[in-house]
């Protein structure tokens, strides 16, 4: 019985040993994955006005009829997003936008360059966005060139486009700050510059 006994601890002593050293390999493995996998910022599009140029200057009236100034030199980092009241995408990026313009002390606008004012009226309603600018303007969506929704665009204080792109994640939105902040066009623009860096090392 005893035999019979210790038998039993030492094969449990084995399973707890193997599953050690599995829980320690695929730990490593995580980490590899983790330096590997690139985040994804942003979809950079080449249509529109340039990253580190002037962003185009605007003065267009809101949906409460207030005149909306874009461009130019203000206090805080201009964030124009572009959405639309069919886009469900739109929708749940949102609430995303709104919290991070918070936290990055962002001036967040939101635009469309057209459809029926009613529309994007209920939508603000909806959204519980009536705090924030919002436009619709054909010649806001023409001067930036925007395809596809949602979109977003972002202007320093000194009214240079920073950084624009497809966005549909918190993390796509933070890729714009950071390529703001970093002095690069793109998280991908950043990765392929660091990339050549340490070849040449």
């Amino acid at each position: 019985m005893d035999n019979y006994l210790a038998e039993i601890v030492i094969m449990l002593a084995l399973v707890v040993l193997v599953l050690v050293v599995a829980v320690f390999a695929l730990a490593r493995q995580i980490g590899v994955l983790h330096t590997r996998l690139a985040p994804a910022g942003a979809l950079m599009t080449t249509a529109g006005p340039k990253v580190g140029e002037p962003a185009p200057l605007l003065s267009i009236p809101d949906l409460n009829g207030a005149r909306l100034e874009l461009g130019g030199t203000r206090k805080l980092p201009q964030l124009l997003l572009f959405v639309s009241p069919t886009c469900p995408v739109c929708q749940e990026l949102v609430p995303t936008a709104r919290s991070m313009a918070r936290s990055e002390k962002l001036s967040l606008v939101f635009g469309s360059d057209g459809g029926e004012v009613q529309k994007h009226a209920d939508y603000v309603t909806k959204m519980n966005i009536e705090d924030y600018p919002y436009v619709v303007s054909l010649e806001l969506g023409m001067k930036f060139e925007v395809s596809k929704l949602p979109y977003a665009v972002l202007i320093d204080e000194q009214g240079i486009l920073r950084s624009k792109g497809l966005v549909n994640s918190r993390e796509h939105l933070e890729s714009l700050v950071e390529s703001m902040r970093s002095g690069y066009e793109s998280i991908q623009d950043y990765l392929v510059k660091e990339e050549l860096l340490g070849e040449q090392a």
